[in-house]
């Protein structure tokens, strides 16, 4: 409990740009949703859902030139000149707009092949891709909108965007759910990004006059020189990643069952939950400390904050968490997923792998080691595949968290191989 209360205390808590109450909202609509989506669409749904989301987080990342950390360090180093960080949003703001123009094209011309990719031969849900090929565009400027205005460190209008954008969510999706099901479903993981643009552009166009933007229509790829590194840091991971759990999927709905493939899902819905604390403090505490810090004891420091102060509580919320799996499942789910019990201890395991190679992991942005990062991301990706491959086939949807163990204590392991200097500084 002392620990508990440290962490609560402390400012790296109250620093994130999710305040605690946003982060109820969240846990409390993604709660909500869940047990909707369960009810409404079963296991067989939840896959193919699983997929298009996995799709659409892909297409955020194209979109979005995988250079939303270079843009959040350039707008918080650089945001007492206004006048430089006006002329930098301007100019990655219509680049962002051809960029996403362009995927729309490519979405509504190539229906019908990205469709069986993600769909098999499920011709009826098809339809979806055209949703997100005229939605995307909002998407892709909501991310942009939200890591201006996290570069700009206003934590408190980013905490709204967020409780509003989760309750419209919620709202959507079960109106769209209980009339229209699996096909409801499919339309509101794009229709609710239009209402999260919505918001931020609000408060976006606020602290950039939407004149100031449109005054001069400058298309200047240059400008991306600076974001390159990570550019291609973010893009090699997002796009990789999402291919790689559709691939899951498709194998487990092959060598077991769409169900089987839900059952997956389900479990991936739930560490999502548990996960998002460790993600909020990484992404909007520790990656702009890291960033802001002049001296390696100064991002030594950081590390063990990390791990002593934050570490220690998570792993008591996942010994919580696998003790009180069946009542999530009867509180998230319905009897369809009693399965997914049996996914838990490997899923926690590898969540916990992950939680601690997050901090390590970082440092390949702050110092824009490409060469290091994609090297490490490489070997993680390799193993991920080959473990899925090797395991679903024998054990099922179990293989699939199996290797998602695995994968993330290897690592782990080469993270700390290529830090050591830096880990055991004396």
């Amino acid at each position: 409990m002392n620990i508990l209360k440290k962490i609560v205390q402390n400012q790296l808590f109250k620093a994130s740009s999710l305040s605690s109450f946003s982060i109820i909202i969240r846990l409390v609509t993604g709660f909500v949703s869940s047990k909707v989506i369960a009810h409404f669409i079963g296991p067989s749904g939840m896959a193919l859902m699983g997929n298009l989301r996995s799709f659409s987080s892909l297409l955020d990342s194209i979109g979005t030139l995988g250079v939303q950390s270079g843009v959040l360090q350039n707008v918080a180093k650089n945001q007492s000149d206004k006048i430089l960080v006006a002329d930098f949003v301007r100019k990655i703001f219509w680049i962002l707009i051809i960029v996403s123009l362009s995927l729309s094209l490519l979405l509504i011309f190539g229906n019908s092949f990205i469709g069986n990719l993600i769909f098999n031969q499920n011709f009826q849900y098809y339809f979806a891709l055209y949703f997100i090929a005229f939605l995307l565009p909002f998407q892709i400027l909501h991310l942009f909108f939200i890591t201006v205005l996290n570069g700009l460190s206003c934590y408190k209008k980013v905490t709204q965007i967020s409780i509003y954008g989760y309750i419209m969510s919620l709202l959507i999706s079960f109106g769209l759910i209980c009339f229209y099901s699996i096909n409801g479903a499919l339309v509101s993981l794009s229709i609710s990004s239009f209402f999260l643009f919505i918001f931020s552009s609000y408060f976006f166009f606020k602290a950039f006059p939407f004149q100031l933007i449109c005054k001069e229509i400058n298309v200047d790829f240059s400008v991306l020189k600076g974001l390159i590194p990570f550019g291609i840091m973010s893009l090699f991971t997002a796009v990789v990643t999402p291919i790689i759990y559709i691939f899951i999927r498709n194998s487990i709905t092959s060598e077991v069952s769409i169900e089987a493939s839900g059952w997956f899902e389900a479990m991936q819905r739930i560490s999502g939950f548990y996960f998002m604390f460790i993600s909020t403090l990484v992404s909007f505490y520790f990656l702009p400390e890291m960033i802001k810090a002049n001296s390696d004891n100064e991002k030594l420091s950081l590390t063990k904050k990390f791990y002593y102060q934050v570490i220690p509580i998570f792993l008591l919320a996942l010994i919580a968490i696998y003790f009180c799996k069946d009542y999530l499942i009867k509180l998230l789910l319905t009897p369809n997923f009693s399965q997914v019990r049996n996914l838990f201890f490997w899923q926690l395991l590898g969540d916990l792998f992950k939680a601690l190679s997050l901090i390590l992991g970082i440092r390949f942005y702050v110092l824009k080691d490409v060469k290091g990062y994609l090297i490490t991301e490489s070997i993680s990706f390799i193993v991920f595949f080959i473990t899925a491959f090797l395991f679903i086939p024998l054990f099922g949807a179990t293989g699939a968290v199996l290797s998602y163990a695995v994968t993330y204590f290897i690592y782990l392991l080469v993270l700390i191989f290529y830090f050591r200097k830096v880990i055991f500084k004396s």
